[in-house]
Parts: structure tokens; C-alpha cells; sequence
């Protein structure tokens, strides 16, 4: 080796250093790709990194943990899925949308304001490829036959007996799009139902607009649903899920390969209808039909995982995985109601907190809450900071560098420090709200935790209830001790506090960029 080469040697080893930190420091500094997770109904007891006794497996759930950040005190917006949908996307709580109590049913026009600011939307300003696939459950511009008459500006939710109006459903014309739906507020492509998929019509496919198989759709009720409906003549509620998993491998597959970053929301049905189960899944856990639905779940959770490693997008993406309330108590039998659900073979969907979906104790709507970021969240780590699914706007505006303006997500607070392993400042923490399906409201400040609820449900003119519920939660987690009596000045500071948010406009003062 000659002298000259002898000395360049260490400088050459240096320059290949430099180059791999600053690639390294690009890496770190590179938009994330966004996977966003959502099942239906999955408890905060399904899981085996929140209940060592849940008798459901839930491997890939679990390693997400394991590799990730997982909250102990988080909250979908509402008990029900609709409203904690409009909250999850839009940062703002539905109750200040006319949908004032329950959820969608049928044909019900947008919930979504044309202009209204999404995660997607959000992202669409930072060159994001956006996707959403799964269950929508936020209302779509529906249009009328041909010489028949649909009042679309009637009050919401429609809905009021078991089964919908046949009449007009059979009015609907399924030849012209769905516009008003994820197409129009920041997503680039889709693929979904727009209810619940497996018992509200349409039964249907919707892709980009499109009615799929629906020129021969007839009024029915699928096997195992427990409504009948529009329904495309090829329609199982078995598969549904199992399409919207193939669906979500595709887009990934296809926008790991693409320059920039991509954005994926994942609505699953399941464990929503626990009434069948695919035979992929049948015998899975040892909880029922209920416990093999969030066996699917978690196995479709590994396939998107699986995805992502193989197509190299893993490291670089924010990957969450929560549910949009809290569980049905267990399984169903064949098209039997919700209300029908009792706790089965021994398995606590809700854990040991009290309530259960639909209801205003924490069981309705304290959730699963899963997050891993490689290198920005800490591995393995647990957090109890009070978080809510409303918080994801301004949340992901932050990572992103994509700052918020005045008027959007008015009920969003950025809890990035929180993913990054930092603790909450609770003195900064606005108050929480969750809504429950009969017009029931909690208010979280710190540990506790008021109720209050109007008699006439839905009637935002209505006085509350001249008694509620108060709780600290710090000590009494299981809502079982009552302190209203025994604390009257917090009691109605509390309720003064709720009242003034649910009149005013925003939770969350943004200043403007």
C-alpha cells in the first residue's frame, strides 16, 4: 500500500461516518408514515397487555406493545362509534354537530362539513398519500330515484325502531355516487361500507364513490345481521373484514414503493355483531364468537405489521392501534340484539371497570391505546397520561410540523411530548369530555371525573339533571364510590365548567401561525 493511500484511509472511514449520521439525522427528521388502526368495539380487558386474564390471544397486539408506548387512561369521545369517529378525524366532539345523541343508521346525509379540517386533510398539506378502508359510519350524499322523493334534511339520527323504512331505501339510486364521504375530505382513495358493515345498509362495497355489485340489489336481511336492507347479491358478512385486510396490504405494498410519506386509517368491523364468525377465526379464543372477533382483529393487526416490515416502511412509521369504545359484554346469538350481551366463559371484555359500550362509566369508553413510533417512542413504556382520540389532529399536526390554525380540531390538544416519553403536564391538560348514546356527559379534569346527564335525551335545550356522578378516579378506578354528596364545591365548579364547554365553541385555544 502506498504512502498516499496509508493516509487517506482514516479520511475515507470518516466521510463514510459522516455520510451515515447524516443520513441517520435525515431518517429521523423524515415525515412518518401514519397506520391508524381502529376496531369496533374492543375492550379495554380483550387485550393481554391490559388483562393478564383475557382469554383471547392477542400475539400481535401485544408485541406492538412491547415495541411501542401504551396509555392506561385513553378515551374514544363517545360510547358509541359514530361521534367518536367525527371525533377521532376531525378533533372537534360530534355533540356539536346536529347529531346530538346515538349514531347514524341508513341514509342519513355527511356528518363531516364540506371544508371541515381531517387528519387526512391535514396531511394532504404535507404530501401525504392518504387511504381510508374499512367502516365509514359518517353519513354520504345519497341520491333518490328517478320520480321518487327522499327528505335528506330530516332530524338525526333517523332511525327510531328496530327496523328501517323500507320505503326509502328502496328509493335510493345506488347508479349515481356517494359523495360527501372520505373521497371529499382528504382521502385519496377508499374502500368501505357506509355503516356498520355488517348490520346497516347499504350492504355494500363502496370504492372511490361507487356502489359495488348494486344494480341487482334487493331488499333483505343478510344472513346474521340483525337489519335488513339494500344488499348487493354477493354480499357475507363473513368476509368482510378479511377484504378490508387485503385492501390495506395492497395500499401499503403499493405506497411503500412510491416516494413520500402515506397515510392508512384501518376501520374494522370486528368485534363489532358478535353474532358469526369466519372460519378463519372460529375457535381461536376461549371467549365465544366475541373473543374470536378480536382474535381477527389482532391477526389482522400482525398482516398490516407484516406489511409494513416487508415492504421496509416499519421504521419510519406511527403505527396505532385502539378501538372506537368500549366492548359488548360477550358473545350474540344469530341476529340477536346488543342489549342480548352478557359476560361469557369467564372473560372480562372491559376488564374491571364498570360499564359497558354505550354507557357513560368508564367501560364505554376508556380504550385500548397502542402507539409505536421507532426511535421517537420509548419501547416497552406505559403511560397513564388522560389522553383522547380527539387529540389525534393536533397530535399528528405536531409531528408532522404541520401546524393547526384557529378553527381546526377545536377540540384537540397536542400530546406529542406524551409519544415522545415525556409526562403530561395535567396543570396544561384541558378537560375531557366523553358522551354517552342517551345524551349522558363525563368531564375529566385530572383524576376526577363528573356525570351529568339530561332527562329528555338529545335535547341540548334541556336542563341537566339537578344530581350527578363524581369520581376520582385516582383511587376508585371501578367507579364505585360516589362523592357528589361529599364533595359539593367540586361538584358544581365541575358541572359549571362542562356547561360552559358545551356552550362555547372550542375546548382548545389555538393561536393563529
Amino acid at each position: 500500500m502506498t504512502p498516499t493511500k496509508e493516509k487517506s484511509t482514516p479520511l475515507f472511514i470518516a466521510l463514510i461516518v459522516w455520510a451515515s449520521c447524516l443520513n441517520a439525522a435525515a431518517a429521523r427528521t423524515e415525515q412518518p408514515n401514519i397506520v391508524i388502526i381502529l376496531a369496533d368495539d374492543m375492550g379495554y380487558g380483550d387485550l393481554g397487555c391490559y388483562n393478564p386474564d383475557s382469554r383471547i390471544p392477542t400475539p400481535n397486539l401485544d408485541r406492538i406493545a412491547r415495541e411501542g408506548l401504551r396509555f392506561t387512561d385513553a378515551h374514544s369521545a363517545s360510547a358509541v362509534c359514530t361521534p367518536s369517529r367525527y371525533a377521532l378525524l376531525t378533533g372537534r366532539y360530534c355533540w356539536r354537530t346536529p347529531l346530538k345523541y346515538s349514531v347514524l343508521f341508513n341514509f342519513e346525509p355527511p356528518l363531516i362539513e364540506p371544508g371541515r379540517t381531517t387528519i387526512a386533510s391535514m396531511l394532504k398539506r404535507r404530501d401525504y398519500r392518504t387511504a381510508m378502508i374499512g367502516k365509514w359510519h359518517l353519513g354520504l350524499d345519497f341520491s333518490a330515484r328517478p320520480g321518487r322523493e327522499i327528505d335528506f334534511n330530516q332530524p338525526l339520527p333517523w332511525q327510531s325502531g328496530p327496523e328501517p323504512d323500507r320505503g326509502v331505501a328502496e328509493s335510493v339510486d345506488f347508479s349515481q355516487p356517494a359523495t360527501g364521504g372520505p373521497e371529499d375530505l382528504g382521502f385519496d382513495e377508499a374502500f368501505y361500507t357506509g355503516g356498520c358493515s355488517t348490520d346497516q345498509q347499504p350492504y355494500c362495497f363502496i370504492e372511490n364513490r361507487k356502489f359495488l355489485n348494486m344494480e341487482r340489489a334487493t331488499y333483505r336481511r343478510p344472513e346474521r345481521s340483525i337489519r335488513s336492507g339494500m344488499t348487493s347479491p354477493d354480499w357475507r358478512n363473513d368476509r368482510v373484514d378479511l377484504e378490508f385486510a387485503a385492501r390495506a396490504e395492497t395500499f401499503l405494498k403499493r405506497a411503500a414503493r412510491q416516494p413520500g410519506p402515506f397515510f392508512l386509517y384501518l376501520a374494522l368491523s370486528s368485534p363489532h355483531s358478535p353474532h358469526f364468525v369466519p372460519k378463519e377465526a372460529e375457535g381461536k379464543s376461549a371467549a365465544g364468537w366475541r373473543g374470536d372477533l378480536v382474535w381477527l382483529v389482532d391477526s389482522i393487526v400482525g398482516r398490516i405489521d407484516r406489511a409494513l416490515r416487508q415492504s421496509g416502511a416499519a421504521d419510519n412509521t406511527l403505527l396505532i392501534a385502539t378501538s372506537d369504545n368500549g366492548p359488548l359484554a360477550g358473545s350474540l346469538k344469530p341476529s340477536q340484539r346488543e342489549g342480548a350481551a352478557r359476560p361469557d366463559h369467564g372473560h372480562k371484555s372491559a376488564g374491571d371497570l364498570r360499564g359497558f359500550k354505550a354507557r357513560i362509566h368508564e367501560g364505554g369508553h376508556r380504550v385500548p391505546f397502542l402507539i409505536r413510533w421507532p426511535g421517537r417512542t420509548p419501547r416497552g413504556a406505559v403511560s397513564d397520561a388522560l389522553i383522547g382520540q380527539n387529540d389525534l389532529l393536533a397530535t399528528l399536526a405536531a409531528a408532522t410540523r404541520n401546524p393547526l390554525a384557529p378553527g381546526e380540531g377545536e377540540d384537540s390538544f397536542n400530546l406529542l411530548p406524551v409519544l415522545l416519553g415525556r409526562r403530561l403536564d395535567q396543570e396544561k391538560r384541558p378537560p375531557l369530555i366523553q358522551h354517552a348514546g342517551r345524551a349522558a356527559f363525563a368531564l375529566r379534569e385530572g383524576p376526577w371525573k363528573l356525570i351529568l346527564q339530561r332527562p329528555i335525551r338529545g335535547n341540548v335545550n334541556h336542563p341537566w339533571n339537578v344530581r350527578g356522578e363524581l369520581y376520582n378516579l385516582a383511587v376508585d378506578p371501578g367507579e364505585t364510590r360516589d362523592l357528589w354528596e361529599q364533595q359539593p364545591s367540586r361538584a358544581a365548579r365541575m358541572s359549571r365548567l362542562l356547561q360552559a364547554i358545551e356552550a362555547g365553541r372550542a375546548s382548545v385555544q389555538r393561536a393563529a401561525n
